[in-house]
């Protein structure tokens, strides 16, 4: 027995360590795959589905919590950054490096380089991927839903308003009915800001006019004929999805997914979740009929209003600091 262990000793130990070092050699290539595999990552629900499983190889999309948990280790990791225009003040211009992809700027359309404009320093560092209008969701009632923005302010609603929980949002409204003590009384017909469950408030029936964006509500619209979404002819605020690019990546943006986006038939399935490509050859007749016959009859003006409507849209920039001192401070006095 000690003859046959002493020859096998040796030889074991031998296979041994070539197993181990072809285990090591395969999992330091898995290792390696993982590390080079592209990665975009966003917050659940903010990129569309049906865009996102069309991400190529290698890319693979990363699902996070809110911008607003994401640790300096989550965007290390991150190639692409995609997001709610709402989180581009958390983002400074010395975070991100630039998109350097002109031919999808040359596509984009007046709004979406209204919105660029406004962004400084960060304007070459986000690109518009999609576009949706915040607007007013009810119960069907036509006389009432004429009234507009100002219908927020109906002493007939008092509590039964909810609003986005974004002082920004709820502010810039306020500006847009007048302004001065119209903040106050806004904030007095509240029921609750809650634009994640606003429909659902609707639907219990303790609110009566909910705002929310529309790629938030438009399944609900196509399922619930009882209820009506109002975009007003004075415009409305616009709710973008932006990519960013970390200054750590090296991974060039991948225009021939964005572009699949712009483009039937992925555009035409965008729009029916309500998404509106932020491009200049959606705005010509045939590209526009084909979007908007992608929808029932009775949605197609809230994503394809007039074009006087669309161009009275607005969108909302970071603020400088100053800024947002100023809306902190309006927000206090503004309290009930």
């Amino acid at each position: 027995m000690n003859v046959w262990s002493e020859r096998l000793g040796p030889l074991s130990r031998r296979h041994v360590l070539q197993m181990i070092g072809a285990t090591g050699s395969v999992v330091l290539a898995g290792c390696r795959q993982a590390t080079v595999s592209p990665t975009l990552m966003a917050p659940a629900g903010v990129l569309p589905k049906p865009w996102a499983d069309a991400l190529p190889k290698p890319w693979r999309l990363t699902l996070a919590p809110s911008p607003q948990d994401w640790t300096t280790q989550d965007r290390a990791r991150a190639d692409l950054l995609v997001m709610g225009d709402g989180w581009l003040d958390a983002h400074s211009p010395d975070t991100l490096q630039p998109i350097a992809s002109e031919p999808l700027f040359r596509q984009l359309d007046g709004q979406a380089k209204s919105l660029l404009g406004a962004l400084g320093a960060l304007q070459g560092r986000v690109l518009p991927l999609a576009v949706s209008p915040w607007v007013m969701l009810l119960r069907d009632d036509g006389a009432v839903a004429q009234e507009g923005w100002p219908l927020l302010l109906d002493s007939a609603l008092a509590g039964r308003v909810v609003l986005p929980a974004s002082p920004r949002l709820v502010l810039s409204l306020a500006d847009h009915l007048g302004g001065g003590q119209a903040l106050s009384q806004l904030r007095r017909q509240v029921l609750t800001f809650d634009d994640r469950q606003a429909s659902n408030w609707l639907l219990k029936g303790d609110a009566r006019v909910v705002v929310l964006p529309l790629n938030r509500c438009i399944a609900l619209l196509r399922r619930d004929p009882r209820l009506r979404a109002v975009l007003p002819e004075s415009g409305a605020p616009l709710h973008w999805t932006v990519l960013l690019r970390p200054e750590a990546s090296r991974e060039p943006v991948p225009q021939g997914w964005v572009e699949q986006g712009w483009r039937d038939p992925l555009r035409r399935r965008l729009v029916q979740l309500g998404w509106r490509a932020p491009i200049t050859s959606s705005d010509s007749m045939p590209g526009a009929m084909a979007d908007q016959n992608a929808l029932p009859a009775r949605l197609q003006p809230l994503l394809f209003p007039p074009a006087d409507t669309w161009s009275r849209c607005w969108s909302l920039p970071p603020l400088p600091p100053q800024g947002r001192e100023e809306l902190e401070r309006l927000w206090s006095e503004s309290a009930p």
